[in-house]
């Protein structure tokens, strides 16, 4: 049976994993609880058990859940996940706290993510003030039903500058991190949907406009396709070009978006949430369930980053010919 101090331990063995590297956890410990330094050691070595008003505060403060059953196998998981509200501040919140998870996970040397994705990782949209512009747009107005972006056509006067510099931010932090993603020829099919829903609904002011978004999204697939040839993501600006970034081809359907955050000797599993919100667990069971399925998932796809450069013309292609489709579409 596990005690409570193992519990304690292992509660802050995931505090600390969310923990900039420059951070002392005793210091913040000790701020936070408004006790000594020397205090703060006792609890983090479980010599004092943490009460439940301790608790509360130690989960709001850092974002991390209590769960007494994480380490287990239990059928029971808890998630963390970004509440979103249908008004601007609901994703201005969202974009904070996705920003400053991915300047975190950046900020920590070693640390990896491995996203299989059934649809365009977010930060990848960020390449483009326009196409920045537009999913913030699409997001707020068609899926959260922001009041204030209803009944508005698509300008990207509507978009904050700062939202657009975070997202911006968002990117280059990424692009920072050593990282695996899984692709199907799928993957683009809901970015393009939306922007085909916009230009048949008529919330594109032109067609000038709609064609231009399919470029920018072209844009964003030649700068993923060099990032491949590469194998980094430090090439936008010339950088040295760190190999950090490999590619896969599944031609096995992913079903959602799955990410497998590894922290030095910790893991965090996120899953996809009302589109493009996630939910995050430090559950041991459910982390190792998901280490396994995008192994396997891994194991069954190509490698198109670095080698393999048929492999990875074709399928760049596919997703380059379902663009252009869509332009003739349009026009």
């Amino acid at each position: 049976m596990t005690t409570a101090k193992e519990i304690q331990l292992s509660f802050f063995q995931k505090v600390k994993a969310a923990l900039p590297a420059n951070i002392s956890l005793v210091d913040e410990l000790a701020d936070l609880l408004n006790t000594s330094n020397d205090s703060a050691y006792r609890r983090l070595r479980g010599e004092t058990l943490l009460g439940i008003d301790e608790i509360a505060t130690i989960c709001t403060h850092f974002k991390v859940p209590f769960d007494a059953n994480s380490n287990t196998h239990e059928e029971t998981v808890t998630f963390s996940y970004n509440r979103l509200r249908n008004s601007e501040n609901g994703f201005q919140n969202w974009l904070k706290i996705m920003s400053g998870d991915v300047k975190r996970i950046a900020s920590i040397p070693g640390s990896n993510i491995l996203y299989a994705s059934d649809d365009v990782p977010p930060w990848h949209h960020f390449t483009n003030d326009e196409l920045i512009c537009f999913k913030i747009f699409y997001w707020q107005k068609s899926i959260l039903n922001a009041p204030e972006f209803q009944n508005k056509d698509f300008d990207t006067a509507l978009i904050p500058k700062e939202y657009i510099e975070q997202a911006k931010e968002m990117l280059n932090d990424y692009n920072k991190i050593t990282s695996t993603e899984i692709w199907t020829e799928d993957t683009l099919n809901s970015t393009l949907k939306q922007v085909e829903y916009f230009w048949e609904s008529g919330f594109f002011k032109n067609k000038e406009t709609a064609i231009r978004m399919c470029d920018h999204i072209s844009e964003e697939i030649n700068l993923l396709k060099l990032k491949a040839e590469k194998q980094s993501k430090l090439v936008a600006k010339h950088e040295s070009g760190e190999t950090n970034f490999t590619l896969y081809q599944s031609e096995v359907m992913v079903g959602n978006n799955s990410i497998l955050v590894t922290i030095g000797n910790h893991k965090i599993a996120y899953v996809s949430n009302n589109t493009f919100n996630m939910m995050s667990t430090l559950n041991t069971g459910f982390i190792e369930e998901s280490d396994l399925w995008l192994k396997n998932l891994t194991h069954k796809s190509i490698l198109i980053s670095g080698v393999n450069e048929k492999q990875r013309n074709r399928f760049f292609k596919v997703l380059k010919d379902k663009i252009e489709a869509l332009k003739s579409r349009i026009k």
